[in-house]
């Protein structure tokens, strides 16, 4: 299906770009913070067998499993805050024009740690966004991938690597062009380890001085090497689950424009 955006741009709805990483129990699956693998079990009692393969009517099956550690997730103000808002009840809209970059993460000695972290500063942000300095105006969604890009990334136990993170005044540029919606191929926006700061996630969202409720941070996203950096029409899907965090599918689809003189069927 051809849906028309205005007189000139369109999408193909037939042509989706998935960015979701599978919540599942198989081989490797994608973890952070320490989470235990997904688990999907069969609901066995004396009178119901939850498995067609042994010799139940139906599938039936228990999932347990952590929205933060298990797979592609997008999150509210809830996350860090004492009022408990759920995202299910925060976010009202689910299609946005967004903008894909991709940055190479710089490397820094941490001070505190004496570590080496990766981290994604404002310098590196605003390079990576200089090219798309006219599309940011329309723009409410920002997907940000980190290079190099690798399908590894759908199958990696974060836990205890210190992943890349985003410095405060690279969330604050975030804000500065008032990007609603920020998307990444990481575990968090913050420091593993950063004895419960989160200035990230409190510099994006404003708490607690001005909580911006409809605003989210999906974290654990793949977007796959052969996706140009570029501007996209977005689709937000989450589930109705009256949490801070819901897992989440984030399709993308490429804005086309109609050349001279061509007539497409809606």
């Amino acid at each position: 299906m051809i849906l028309h955006l205005n007189e000139s741009d369109f999408i193909r709805t037939n042509k989706p770009i998935d960015l979701s990483i599978p919540i599942h129990n198989g081989h490797q699956p994608v973890l952070a913070w320490y989470c235990a693998p997904v688990s999907i079990e069969p609901v066995m009692t004396d009178r119901f067998i939850g498995d067609v393969n042994q010799g139940g009517a139906v599938n039936f099956n228990t999932i347990t499993f952590n929205p933060h550690g298990n797979g592609t997730h997008t999150e509210c103000v809830g996350h860090i805050s004492s009022e408990k808002e759920t995202l299910n009840a925060c976010l009202k809209e689910f299609h946005f024009l967004s903008l894909l970059i991709s940055v190479h993460p710089e490397k820094v000695m941490n001070d505190r740690t004496q570590e080496e972290d990766r981290i994604i500063t404002k310098e590196t942000l605003i390079k990576a966004l200089a090219p798309f300095e006219e599309e940011m105006e329309s723009v409410n969604a920002l997907v940000v991938r980190t290079l190099p890009n690798s399908s590894d990334k759908c199958s990696i136990d974060y836990s205890n690597t210190n992943p890349t993170y985003f410095s405060v005044e690279a969330i604050e540029v975030i804000n500065f062009y008032e990007i609603d919606h920020l998307l990444v191929d990481l575990p968090s926006i913050d420091r593993e380890e950063d004895q419960g700061e989160l200035a990230g996630h409190h510099t994006f969202w404003k708490y607690p001085e001005n909580p911006q409720k409809h605003k989210t941070i999906t974290e654990l996203i793949y977007v796959p090497t052969k996706v140009s950096d570029g501007k996209y029409l977005m689709n937000l899907q989450i589930t109705s689950l009256e949490n801070d965090a819901s897992p989440s599918k984030i399709i993308l689809f490429e804005i086309e424009t109609l050349l001279s003189g061509e007539n497409l069927k809606s």
